[in-house]
């Protein structure tokens, strides 16, 4: 007997089972359905044949939602599309979906209700990690489409998936004061060391502390007045610095104009020809070392100063009041955003100058400083309107 075609089969019941099966062939192999009645097994049958002539066939698979986020981040792992630190963020979002029942459920049978009620399951995180997740979950299901494993992506359709916002506050941006930033200049021109144009390059750009620590001496563009950020630093597989081949996100490669408040800081910088512009005796500084001074800077200046009892040396019996400064480098980033908001900058230039991958994502990190803003702008058009009256 040859091989049967596409559709042939048969229909019979089972008294063991006490149902009725129904068989077709599809690509050389014997598919089965089960179902109450003969009817019912029949329209299975004819539903199935339909998929086949209509090319919409799709075969049983076992594949978890779980086991192709792994597939998703190891392909991109493996094909240098990602770095290690990247790599490892993406491992730790996973940890997240692993700890939910819909992780483990065979990614065909995942609706989008499943996939709704998880979404309301992490709305406790904030909003940045509820997309990361929601990210990675969609990714999931467009490589379960690639694979032929699922007919569609709930995500691909309007209206199915409704990502929830998070159930947190919206998160204080912490920046430094007009004042806190007068006296943060004023002690970095009382004491210039290799480091202190470091600090005025991010207060001044905004670019982040891995961004500056990791640019080329070609990056540098005194000719055009235009700094080129392709890359930052990132960690190896050993836990140390090296320059990535990428920016953070795909977004944080731009380029950025030189302006007056930064051009002699550039002109004067030591830029030897080595592998990084900013430099210490030839080899890369790390990021915790920048942030450490910034503290010492800080506390100098009296800033965000803060008193711990703690032992100043390991072997000494009484404790004492240590000060130090509650700062930390991001906030030259938020310094200077908020300047810029503050100085009536739109928000579509401010999102190109920062890196965001869209203006939404700086619209949601500074909700507090454009309402701020926007508050002191009305009260402007008050005090005008009454002047007027």
């Amino acid at each position: 007997m040859g091989k049967r075609g596409n559709g042939e089969g048969s229909i019979y019941y089972s008294e063991t089972l006490k149902r009725w099966i129904g068989q077709y062939t599809y690509n050389g192999k014997r598919k089965s359905v089960y179902a109450k009645t003969r009817t019912e097994v029949k329209n299975k049958i004819n539903k199935a044949l339909v998929s086949i002539v209509d090319n919409k066939y799709i075969d049983k698979s076992n594949y978890t939602l779980l086991d192709l986020i792994n597939m998703n981040i190891e392909e991109q792992f493996k094909a240098n599309k990602i770095a290690v630190t990247t790599y490892n963020r993406k491992l730790e979002t996973k940890k997240i979906i692993e700890n939910n029942d819909i992780a483990k459920l065979a990614i065909q049978k995942i609706s989008p209700i499943d996939i709704n009620n998880f979404l309301i399951d992490i709305s406790y995180y904030s909003n940045s990690v509820i997309t990361k997740i929601s990210q990675m979950v969609r990714s999931a299901f467009d490589k379960a489409l690639i694979l032929n494993i699922i007919n569609n992506n709930p995500y691909n359709i309007k209206g199915l998936i409704n990502i929830p916002k998070s159930q947190k506050q919206d998160k204080k941006i912490d920046a430094l004061t007009v004042e806190e930033q007068k006296l943060f200049i004023k002690e970095l021109e009382k004491n210039y060391d290799e480091y202190t144009n470091i600090f005025y390059i991010a207060i001044y750009t905004g670019m982040r502390i891995g961004e500056i620590l990791a640019l080329a001496p070609e990056d540098v563009d005194l000719n055009n007045n235009i700094i080129h950020i392709n890359k930052t630093l990132t960690k190896n597989e050993e836990d140390k610095y090296i320059i990535g081949s990428t920016t953070k996100t795909y977004a944080g490669t731009r380029d950025i104009p030189i302006t007056n408040l930064i051009i002699n800081t550039l002109t004067n910088a030591p830029n030897c020809q080595n592998e990084t512009f900013f430099n210490l005796n030839n080899k890369i500084i790390a990021p915790n070392t920048i942030n450490s001074h910034f503290k010492r800077i800080c506390k100098n200046a009296n800033i965000r100063i803060t008193n711990t009892k703690k032992k100043k040396y390991k072997d000494d019996e009484k404790t004492v009041n240590l000060k130090s400064s509650s700062v930390n480098t991001h906030m030259l980033r938020h310094t200077y955003a908020t300047r810029c908001i503050e100085s009536g900058m739109s928000a579509v230039v401010l999102s190109k100058l920062l890196g965001h991958a869209d203006i939404e994502t700086t619209l949601n990190t500074y909700t507090s400083v454009f309402n701020k803003f926007k508050e002191d702008e009305v009260q402007k058009y008050l005090d005008y309107i009454n002047q007027l009256h």
